[in-house]
């Protein structure tokens, strides 16, 4: 009896170890192969209206270099815009702030724009409409592991540190555009991306803003471990590390966009984060901007909402965004 006993308890021992194993392996794919998102309805709308939303559309693949292969959209002012009413409205508030804003079609710079983790580049097209009519050209960018990237996994700017420049550089080629001014502006996964390009190439880039963005990578997967996993929060962290490593190629420890914040000593730096931010806790927003030693940086606190809503508010965040990348440029001058 005593050994049926022992034998019954071996193999419940081993299926729950094999079941813990099983959801860390899940955990680990979550991280860095999200299911990828298909072209939403909305995405379609801008697509195929481009008119009404104020800007051309331009489809691009990078074709040079390990970055070949990376679906890009490069969006432009129209000089004679449709409704644009998104546009326009960003413009109003611009104006109401005293701030100057550009005739239709002038475009005085560009913005690489970094989509969240399991996004996609055209997630970004309603950004892109607003920054469009405040006089930018935007590129927008899948990142790996989402959209169409050939890449099969993501690594929070492990690797996607100096895709921002590529796409920059070989588009500007390929398009007939002048590099410079150039600024990055990210969400989440894409606010980490591009804090830390910025400090890979601080001479390309005029200003870097992010939004919902993370101080350590490893600082958040072990507060989701502790969310998912409860007590065996620890050993689940150390598993789906391990798992990232082997399967990515990157250890989480070593992502820490507030080491990259820290060397971002003369570019003008915004941090945005929700206050209701369960999923990245607004301690990282605090810790990414006293890492920063430029003196001009921006902390925006967006009112009530969460990881996934800090663009649906009705809160001025565009206008506040634009505005920054705005006297960034001016300052440049």
């Amino acid at each position: 009896m005593n050994r049926r006993l022992l034998r019954a308890l071996a193999a419940m021992s081993f299926i729950a170890a094999a079941a813990f194993f099983v959801l860390c392996w899940l955990a680990s794919s979550r991280l860095i192969c999200p299911a990828r998102r298909a072209v939403q309805d909305y995405h379609k709308d801008i697509l195929e209206h481009t008119l009404d939303h104020g800007m051309s559309i331009v489809r691009q693949t990078l074709v040079r270099g390990e970055w070949t292969g990376t679906p890009c959209l490069v969006c432009e002012p129209l000089t004679e815009p449709g409704a644009a009413g998104k546009g326009n409205k960003l413009r109003t508030e611009l104006e109401a702030r005293n701030v100057p804003v550009q005739s239709w079609g002038r475009i005085i710079g560009t913005l690489v724009l970094l989509h969240g983790h399991t996004g996609r580049k055209e997630d970004h097209l309603p950004v892109a409409e607003r920054f469009c009519a405040a006089g930018f050209r935007c590129i927008l960018i899948d990142l790996p592991g989402h959209g169409g990237h050939p890449a099969p996994f993501a690594s929070f700017g492990f690797r996607e540190t100096s895709l921002p420049l590529a796409a920059l550089r070989e588009l500007s080629e390929s398009l007939h555009f002048e590099m410079r001014p150039a600024c990055l502006f990210g969400i989440s996964q894409g606010g980490a991306i591009a804090l830390q390009a910025a400090a890979a190439d601080p001479g390309t880039w005029s200003a870097v803003a992010e939004l919902s963005s993370f101080a350590d990578l490893d600082g958040v997967i072990g507060a989701q471990a502790s969310r998912l996993f409860g007590p065996l929060h620890s050993p689940a962290r150390f598993i789906v590390s391990r798992l990232v490593k082997w399967r990515a190629g990157f250890d989480p420890a070593a992502v820490r966009p507030a080491d990259a914040a820290a060397l971002l000593g003369s570019v003008p730096v915004l941090i945005g984060h929700g206050t209701a931010d369960t999923f990245v806790p607004t301690e990282h927003a605090r810790a990414l901007l006293a890492a920063v030693k430029s003196e001009r940086k921006e902390f925006l606190e967006i009112a009530g909402t969460d990881h996934h809503d800090v663009l649906i508010t009705s809160q001025p965040v565009y206008a506040t965004v634009a505005k920054f990348f705005l006297e960034a440029l001016a300052a440049t001058r």
